[in-house]
């Protein structure tokens, strides 16, 4: 249910609301015990926090800054959900409730707006339906809070999935490059192995065709010796066996 609102300007008259830019909007939501709980705020300036003052037979009470958070208000898109107010009464000032007029003030115009306290018959039906329905709704927020989360802790995932992606992409073009400059730098290795052994074999076959003709001019040296040898060899094979059979004749006569 909505309150009773009546605005008026600085100089206390009433003031057409299209002769202003305020737009001041709340109500008294319970007078629990002694404690006064409700709502204001300016539509034009939702980010303004507006002055609540309580008068008692037209006489300023208590006065308060309707500044705190109250999820059910964000919900219904009173602005950031912090245009709540609460006081706390004393016994007589609650006692003389029929006496009470509670009004809001804006501090940037001076606009003002009286807020209607309901009866307490119309607060307690009000407060029957209330309690349950904000007990819902507080579990439906925790519900879509919770959900909030769980999609920003998949999205840090799909993050963080996304950056091992990519490093192992990375990683596997290292090793590729690395695997790459590994072969050539084996090949060219091989090469250069094979360059020496080449090398290495023409100096070995330059140096056994130096040493064939070595033995060749060697085996030219040695001929004419060779030849003398033989003959002094086959002159003492024939004086040693003509020795051996002139013995062997002596022997023979000498029996």
């Amino acid at each position: 249910m909505t309150s009773m609102t009546t605005m008026h300007s600085p100089d206390g008259t009433v003031s057409d609301a299209s002769e202003t830019p305020a737009k001041l909007n709340g109500r008294v939501d319970a007078l629990d015990g002694n404690r006064l709980h409700g709502w204001i705020w300016d539509e034009a300036r939702p980010e303004e926090r507006l002055i609540v003052r309580l008068m008692r037979n037209g006489l300023k009470v208590q006065e308060a800054v309707a500044d705190q958070g109250r999820i059910d208000l964000r919900r219904n898109g009173i602005g950031d959900g912090r245009h709540a107010f609460a006081m706390e009464l004393d016994d007589r000032t609650a006692a003389a409730r029929e006496a009470l007029t509670i009004v809001g003030v804006s501090p940037s115009t001076g606009v003002e707006l009286e807020l209607r306290l309901p009866p307490a018959a119309e607060l307690a039906a009000e407060a029957a339906i209330a309690v349950p329905l904000a007990r819902f709704f507080d579990r439906v927020e925790a519900l879509i809070a919770l959900q909030r989360r769980s999609q920003l802790t998949q999205k840090e995932l799909l993050d963080k999935v996304g950056e091992l992606g990519v490093q192992l992409a990375q990683h596997r073009q290292r090793e590729a490059e690395t695997k790459q400059s590994e072969e050539t730098v084996g090949n060219g290795a091989i090469a250069s192995r094979l360059g020496e052994i080449d090398v290495f074999q023409m100096r070995f076959d330059q140096t056994l065709r130096a040493f064939d003709d070595r033995l060749v001019a060697i085996r030219k040296e040695a001929k004419a010796p060779l030849r003398q040898v033989t003959v002094v060899l086959g002159f003492l094979s024939g004086l040693s066996a003509l020795l051996s059979f002139v013995t062997l004749t002596v022997m023979l006569m000498g029996r």
